[in-house]
């Protein structure tokens, strides 16, 4: 199933990865050749060497399971990517920063784990993609970012801490889990369609924090998407009045009454109530009524 789930925004480049931009007409796409062991040993990757996603190559892992140790910060720069079709990639034993510059993460199967990175940094010309698989977000991820575009196509992303929609982010598919979703530092909102959105309604602030007026969580018309709280109530909802304070809406208005919300597994699942169907009698009486009204107008 493909659909989208983004999170876009423009801003200045971030100053210390500006030189990294250039493009390297001799990038290649580096395989790893299966199995598992460490990213940095180039007898693990087909054609004997590492990757170099500083200079523009692309990191290709189909399978096995892939244990990278740092010795600095990972850059993936202009034009390099490190792409997860399948297996796995786990930062391990250094908090060494993950930094994207013209760049791209991509994980269309398989598990991403950002493990012991200490954070990821984005600039304005960068793109995360999840299109399947698991990637899981360990920093305090979008927190620090300077722009770039977030994007699920499918899959999951796990987001250990805030999430916070600086623009807007539209999602349709997928699912994002976060410990809490912030709307407190610009203008950001979600337009929910689809999908399954997942916070910790244990953590404080129901799981969000800042919303209210334009910045909110809108489900819109028809949505199937479902708002799961974790280790929550029926009660902590009520007693939070979070289905009429602002920060859930309906088509961009406050609208309580269009919500159904179920305890199960857990927790708590809020999604848009269903629209009754007429009972079988009324659908009888509609439809007698209008045959009178044009017996009667045929017989004028």
């Amino acid at each position: 199933m493909k659909s989208l789930i983004s999170f876009s925004t423009s801003s200045l480049l971030v100053a210390t990865l500006v030189p990294a931009l250039s493009f390297n007409s001799n990038a290649a796409t580096v395989v790893w050749g299966g199995g598992d062991g460490q990213y940095n040993s180039g007898a693990n990757w087909i054609g004997g060497s590492v990757p170099n996603t500083n200079g523009g190559d692309t990191a290709q892992i189909d399978s096995g399971n892939v244990t990278y140790t740092p010795g600095g910060d990972l850059a993936i720069h202009g034009g390099g990517a490190l792409v997860i079709n399948g297996g796995s990639w786990t930062q391990v034993s250094s908090i060494a920063w993950i930094q994207l510059a013209g760049g791209t993460l991509s994980v269309a199967g398989g598990t991403f784990n950002q493990g012991t990175a200490g954070n990821i940094v984005r600039d304005a010309t960068t793109t995360i993609n999840i299109s399947d698989g698991i990637a899981n977000f360990s920093g305090n991820f979008l927190n620090e970012t300077a722009g770039g575009t977030f994007s699920i196509t499918g899959g999951t992303a796990n987001i250990a801490n805030e999430f916070k929609p600086i623009s807007t982010f539209s999602m349709t598919v997928g699912t994002l889990s976060a410990n809490l979703i912030s709307f407190a530092d610009g203008p950001g909102s979600i337009n929910f369609s689809g999908g399954t959105i997942s916070v910790n309604g244990a953590g404080g602030n129901s799981g969000f924090y800042g919303g209210g007026g334009s910045k909110a969580l809108n489900f819109t018309t028809g949505s199937t998407g479902s708002l799961f709280f974790s280790s929550y109530t029926i009660a902590d909802l009520t007693a939070d009045n979070f289905l009429n304070n602002g920060t859930i809406q309906l088509d961009g208005a406050v609208s309580g009454g269009s919500f159904s919300a179920v305890e199960s597994g857990g927790g708590v699942l809020v999604s848009l109530a269903a629209v009754p169907e007429p009972s079988p009698s009324l659908l009888l009486l509609g439809g007698i009524g209008t045959f009178l009204l044009i017996r009667r107008r045929h017989l004028r």
